[in-house]
């Protein structure tokens, strides 16, 4: 039986989640491997003629943990991450091909320390030059948004004030990463914060469109609001 630690390199746990909830991203991180329906294929280096295993695969996705496990009629491996304040991958292997995955143990260790760093910064460069606001206002960007977030609040109102009315729903929902709020009934409106922070708003009121907090002061009357909570990564993912 091999077993081995791998200390990831960011602390991003909803980033780090849907990172390897893409099995192509596990696959190209282990040499020689490709998918193959629902197998996976690895290749054995051999002095002679390289051997290929063919492992049957399954993904478990939990609120902390992430499991690929690849099971053949001689091998068994699993590469597991455990979220928590410093992340870290699990590799194990039992099987009758040991030597050969020590190497590949190595390189798995290297390429997902890498691949997911590089991921990551690129996914930061996007995710701060993307417009929220634009997408908001598109119904494809919202529907799907809405159909991977969890419905956490509805309420109806009738307000003056609708700045105010907003301030304490976010207050009591301040403890998810991200927040989309909608709201319809005498004008709509639609805002993402994320972590706390204010990173898009769409407008419609009297028949204009506004993406300026400012214009939120002008909406008046009943409106029936509707929180999601959503995860990091579903916002880049809706991107068109």
């Amino acid at each position: 039986m091999l077993s081995k630690i791998v200390k990831l390199p960011i602390t991003d746990n909803e980033f780090i989640k849907s990172w390897f909830s893409d099995l192509n991203n596990i696959v190209n991180c282990i040499p020689s491997a490709l998918k193959d329906g629902n197998f996976i294929l690895i290749e054995i280096p051999s002095i002679i003629i390289n051997k290929k295993i063919k492992m049957k695969y399954y993904i478990r996705i939990d609120k902390n943990f992430c499991q690929l496990t690849l099971e053949g009629k001689e091998d068994k491996m699993k590469i597991s991450v455990i979220l928590d304040d410093e992340p870290f991958a699990q590799i194990y292997y039992e099987g009758n091909n040991e030597g050969s995955f020590y190497k590949i143990f190595d390189e798995i260790d290297r390429k997902l320390k890498e691949k997911i760093h590089v991921d990551y910064v690129n996914y930061k460069e996007n995710f701060m030059n993307s417009n929220l606001s634009e997408h908001l206002k598109r119904i494809s960007f919202v529907t799907k948004l809405v159909a991977k977030s969890k419905l956490i609040l509805e309420k109806e109102i009738n307000t003056n004030d609708l700045i105010s009315s907003l301030e304490e729903l976010i207050a009591s929902c301040n403890n998810y990463p991200v927040l989309y709020i909608s709201g319809y009934g005498d004008g709509v409106f639609r805002l993402i914060f994320i972590n706390g922070e204010f990173r898009g708003i769409y407008i419609n009121y009297e028949g204009k469109e506004s993406y300026t907090e400012e214009e939120l002061k002008n909406l008046k009357g009943k409106f029936k609001i509707s929180v999601y909570s959503a995860k990091l990564g579903d916002i880049l993912s809706n991107e068109e």
